[in-house]
């Protein structure tokens, strides 16, 4: 690998604490990736003061232990990209840009201390060192920049570092695909807010053994359309769907407010599907805190997108806020789903709400549309293995209840399904085999209150395909709100999970 050391020569950084070496920082990694990339390397033990830093693809900017990267307090030390260089611009000082915006943070406006534009790709952040903010009393002399933030990015990782007197949010990886964020330290939060990772409209990435412990959320999922604090380094105005995050091994944090959350602020998008959730997979973890934002200041319109497929297993949560129950999610294990069908018409953004099982066919689980505009899910293929289409419900025990939809097969033996999420044990069923649409229903019961998967699956047919619309379910009106299970980690000798009564807060010992 290409490796170059920012105090040698040509680049001849300083490292004292002083001297602003941001020109030899970057200069050094601009010509590792023009060279096609490689390693630049900051001593061990010294500090590197600097203005914000841009990488590049294919470069790793490793800190050597106890290395520091330390925010300048000077103004004229900061530039921002233009055109493949770079332009001197002053970070605006401050808390908020605009009172007409509500949480019009500059950390939104001024770019990021260390930055990855649009387009970057194959980079890293790595080593036992620090990346530290520019330390002032006073809040209105601040030059409140995130300390890691990049916008339509992919290929990423950012290990082993700790951030440190910060004034913002700690990352902001935005709008960005494959990374992974690993034993990351986020601490020490002054001025105001001091959220751990924002991670908006972001698909397959791994959040891990991260510790935090932060002024306000640790980390959350956040789902944005035209948020109106776009600056000149990021959007949500063309958003991507969050979809495959894995939280996992986290000891998570918050001062006052949610340790781990999702923000639900997709609402106005004409297309759902670019504003939903889905394949979150949370596991051992501890949060302080959990709970979601469902309040979206820049609508009026009421509701929040589509969450799907959120598994939680082995996790310690001290305390769960009455919103994250609030939210509507389809397929969720742990804690009650949804209980009744959303988007059962597949008019509110295609597939989304919707859960599915494929087989070796990639195309077997599909949107379609009739000559009239009218949509409906599909299973095919059914030659080719198992195909469900389904959503997890929250379903009472004992409760009389309908599952009732308007389907159509090939002729073949498919059929309507309920299944126990979590053994996935067959409940009820309808065979199926007309191959005109009709409106089919059945009554069934479960015998025990909890998540059940209710849909259309391939059942006895050998190929062919079978079609779904208009679903919904009937009875189940006296579904409980919220959950009765409590998880305790007795070697960590953490309290046991809180549960939430509409009335009131209690306590499980």
């Amino acid at each position: 690998m290409f490796t170059v050391n920012v105090m040698s020569a040509p680049y001849n950084a300083k490292g004292d604490g002083i001297t602003n070496d941001r020109a030899a920082i970057q200069q050094a990694i601009d010509d590792v990736s023009n060279a096609g990339g490689g390693k630049v390397v900051l001593d061990g033990g010294r500090t590197f003061l600097s203005g914000n830093i841009i990488l590049k693809s294919n470069v790793e900017l490793h800190f050597g232990d106890g290395a520091t990267l330390f925010q300048s307090s000077d103004p004229d030390d900061f530039v921002k990209p233009v055109d493949g260089g770079y332009k001197p611009y002053r970070p605006q000082c401050g808390h908020n840009i605009c009172a007409e915006i509500k949480w019009s943070h500059l950390w939104y406006y001024n770019y990021p201390f260390v930055f990855a534009e649009r387009g970057a790709h194959d980079f890293k952040i790595t080593g036992k060192g620090t990346i530290r903010m520019m330390p002032v009393d006073d809040p209105e002399k601040l030059f409140k920049l995130c300390p890691i933030g990049f916008y339509r990015v992919s290929d990423f990782e950012i290990s082993d570092i700790t951030v440190t007197d910060y004034h913002s949010y700690g990352m902001m990886p935005f709008t960005s695909r494959n990374g992974l964020i690993k034993n990351v330290t986020i601490e020490n939060s002054s001025h105001g807010n001091g959220d751990g990772i924002c991670l908006m409209n972001s698909r397959d990435i791994r959040i891990t053994g991260c510790r935090m412990s932060t002024g306000d959320d640790s980390v959350y999922i956040f789902s944005s359309y035209k948020d109106p604090r776009k600056s000149e380094w990021w959007s949500s105005d063309e958003p991507e769907p969050s979809v495959n995050i894995e939280i996992d091994h986290n000891d998570l944090k918050s001062d006052h407010c949610k340790a781990f959350g999702m923000i639900l602020w997709g609402i106005d998008c004409p297309d759902q599907s670019k504003v939903e959730v889905r394949n979150v997979y949370v596991h051992d973890n501890h949060f302080q805190t959990m709970g979601n934002w469902n309040y979206n200041p820049y609508t009026t319109k009421p509701g929040c997108p589509p969450v799907t497929t959120v598994r939680f297993e082995n996790n310690v949560v001290d305390g769960i806020e009455p919103n994250f129950f609030e939210t509507q999610v389809s397929d969720m294990n742990y804690y009650h789903s949804s209980r009744e069908f959303h988007n059962g018409d597949f008019e509110s953004g295609g597939l989304v709400f919707w859960a599915y099982r494929k087989n070796e066919d990639e195309n077997s689980v599909s949107l379609g549309c009739d000559g009239e505009g009218n949509h409906f899910g599909c299973i095919s293929s059914l030659e080719k293995g198992e195909a469900s289409l389904y959503q997890g419900l929250y379903i009472s025990a004992h409760a009389p209840c309908c599952f009732w939809a308007k389907v159509q097969t090939s002729g073949d033996k498919c059929r309507m399904f309920v299944r126990n999420l979590e053994t996935q044990a067959l409940v009820a069923s309808r065979d199926l085999s007309n191959t005109e649409w009709e409106d089919v229903w059945f009554e069934f019961s479960v015998p025990e209150s909890g998540n059940y998967h209710i849909g259309i699956e391939r059942g006895e047919a050998a190929k062919g395909w079978a079609k779904i619309d208009n679903a919904v379910l009937l009875g189940n009106n006296d579904a409980a709100f919220g959950y009765a299970r409590v998880a305790t980690d007795p070697q960590r000798n953490w309290k046991p999970l809180y549960f939430y009564d509409p009335d009131l807060w209690k306590d499980e010992k």
